[in-house]
């Protein structure tokens, strides 16, 4: 009786009312969240191997609402207040991230809260009838249609390429080669001829494996009837991507010993895009099986007719109230990011000077070889193509040789470091510390001077005087504020006999020092500030077994006061890169 009443009390409304309404709201929720969607979006373009799913998942989920619809229009659609409180706590939790803290300032936090809200809007409009049939698609957009943050990534990659390097060593051993493994490398010995094969982090299988659990949850959820059904689908995704990974591996492993270029480059691209075919394949006949281990008689029961669009009172009053609400928030943010002097968005400051540019004979130090340059598969891992390999020995013979790297990132506002401590590691060096010692370095700072004009968080800048190689005049070249520390730790590894490795590094970021990575959140990520960049500095030696940590520290405490003052001339001015941005802020 009820039902009759309230269909017979329901309005009918037009679809085109509806999508009038839709696109407004999409206006106003586009405006609030605009960083965030456009954070998103860069991520999908910019890694498009790693990402680029994200950009199909929204219409994936409304093709979802879309072949419910029949279900979804059999009632009519009525408002539910308790959704403005959803929403209002979705408005909360992202402008907490975004005006917070900058350990709240995180891509994956700031999504929860577009997710909240976008929820709330939906069941505040559409009502928990709705609800049923929209959540699923809610759920689901949310889950796979962000990037998530290399923080959460970071463990499940670096595990996930231990499975890959001893799946790909296991199966090319069955195939009669002869392979070593050394960490996540291996070599392939073929006519007396190695062939060594870096498994990196975008061979570890992590792109697979989320757009096979996305495409599992979208198959499970239009193909399979049963909720045990369709959760064995979605579990058979991970050790289905995981087991055509470690077959992409092996494919590049024995396309090595043709050519090495087929491991690297556009090539090793194609091959992991080339496997997703049988990799699709082998997942259609997962479906196949769970259809068919249990054969049931069709039913009559038929879907739903589709009918017209009817709602119980006003909808155009709940997309008032939702869009007054948005348009306040919106407003209200842009307010505090101005009053907070917020910037969501950090603008990218380059080097002064290319890194090839440091000269090959400092102090004592002289260059021997040639600078390292790294394939795609090694710039992709690494994450810049601003950086810099080289070698350097001491006229003293007895002092090992200094190998220099540095790598330059800016325009972000959230990363992870490449560090020894983790990647040498995976290259298959065996730690000899449990954990990275922090070491104090003895800097020369005999000649260095402090710019009472400028400031940094109290501090005046110290600078030396160096020369322009372009102009010949003495220039003033500021150095970095801080503690200089390294972050050093000690590798053994199964080729080296009587050597030992140590490997350590800081970074200077936003004008300051530490030798911490997780620091560098606080430091150059600052939500106060336009600009962002840092750059890691570390160092590698082999040095005999005679060689302890306190002479890895005198050797790079030398090195790095000899070299520190030319590596700042390719770095930004971080005094000048502020005074700059002041003024233009001052005078807009």
């Amino acid at each position: 009786m009820d039902s009759q009443l309230n269909k017979s009390s329901a309005q009918e409304v037009s679809a085109q009312s509806l999508l009038l309404w839709s696109t407004v709201i999409l206006v106003s929720f586009g405006w609030i969240f605009w960083d965030f969607l456009h954070r998103q979006f860069r991520f999908a373009i910019e890694k498009q191997a790693d990402w680029g799913h994200t950009l199909v998942i929204p219409f994936i989920a409304g093709y979802f609402v879309w072949i419910c619809r029949g279900r979804l229009l059999a009632h009519p659609l009525k408002r539910a207040w308790s959704g403005l409180v959803l929403m209002l706590i979705g408005l909360t939790v992202y402008m907490v991230c975004t005006l917070g803290p900058t350990a709240w300032h995180h891509h994956n936090l700031m999504g929860m809260g577009v997710g909240m809200t976008f929820t709330g809007i939906v069941l505040f409009i559409f009502g928990w009838q709705a609800m049923r049939y929209l959540i699923f698609p809610l759920v689901f957009m949310f889950a796979f249609g962000q990037t998530i943050s290399d923080r959460l990534m970071e463990v499940v990659t670096f595990k996930l390429q231990d499975i890959a390097s001893i799946g790909s060593y296991y199966g090319l051993s069955f195939m009669g080669f002869d392979v070593t493994r050394a960490g996540n490398t291996l070599e392939i010995l073929y006519n007396n001829v190695s062939h060594p094969l870096n498994i990196a982090e975008a061979c570890s299988g992590m792109r697979m494996l989320m757009a096979f659990l996305a495409l599992g949850v979208a198959i499970a959820y239009t193909s399979l009837p049963y909720l045990w059904q369709r959760t064995i689908l979605v579990l058979c995704a991970v050790p289905t991507a995981v087991f055509v990974n470690i077959l992409r591996v092996m494919t590049l492993g024995l396309l090595s010993i043709a050519d090495s270029g087929f491991a690297a480059g556009n090539f090793h691209t194609f091959v992991g895009t080339l496997w997703l075919i049988p990799a699709f394949f082998i997942y259609l006949g997962i479906v196949w099986v769970l259809k068919n281990i249990i054969i049931e008689e069709e039913s009559d029961e038929d879907e739903p007719v589709t009918r017209g669009i009817t709602y119980q009172g006003s909808m155009k009053g709940g997309f008032i109230v939702a869009v007054a609400i948005l348009g306040v928030a919106a407003v209200g943010l842009q307010v505090a990011v101005g009053q907070l002097n917020v910037y969501l968005h950090k603008e990218a400051v380059f080097p002064r000077k290319d890194f090839s540019v440091i000269p090959t004979r400092i102090g004592d130090w002289t260059m021997i070889g040639e600078d390292v340059r790294f394939d795609a598969a090694g710039v992709e891992a690494l994450g810049t193509d601003l950086y810099l390999s080289r070698t350097y020995r001491n006229k003293d013979s007895e002092l090992p040789h200094v190998q220099v790297h540095l790598a330059y990132y800016t325009g972000q506002v959230d990363a992870i470091p490449h560090v020894p401590d983790r990647c040498m590691v995976a290259g298959g060096y065996i730690p000899l510390t449990p954990e990275p010692m922090t070491l104090d370095l003895d800097i020369d700072q005999s000649t260095w001077e402090l710019d009472e004009s400028n400031m940094l968080d109290g501090s005046p800048y110290p600078f030396v005087w160096g020369q322009n190689t372009v102009t010949q005049e003495d220039e003033q070249v500021r150095m970095p504020i801080g503690i200089f520390q390294l972050r050093t730790t000690q590798f053994s590894h199964p080729k080296l006999q009587n050597e030992q490795i140590y490997a350590g590094y800081f970074f200077v970021a936003n004008g300051k020092t530490t030798a911490y990575p997780e620091r560098i959140r606080l430091i150059a990520f600052d939500p106060s500030e336009k600009h962002a960049f840092y750059c890691k500095i570390q160092f590698t030696t082999v040095a005999s077994r005679s060689f302890d940590t306190e002479n890895f520290r005198e050797v790079v405490s030398a090195f790095t006061s000899a070299a520190l003052p030319e590596i700042m001339k390719c770095l930004p001015d971080w005094a000048k890169v502020t005074s700059d941005s002041n003024q233009k802020f001052s005078e807009e």
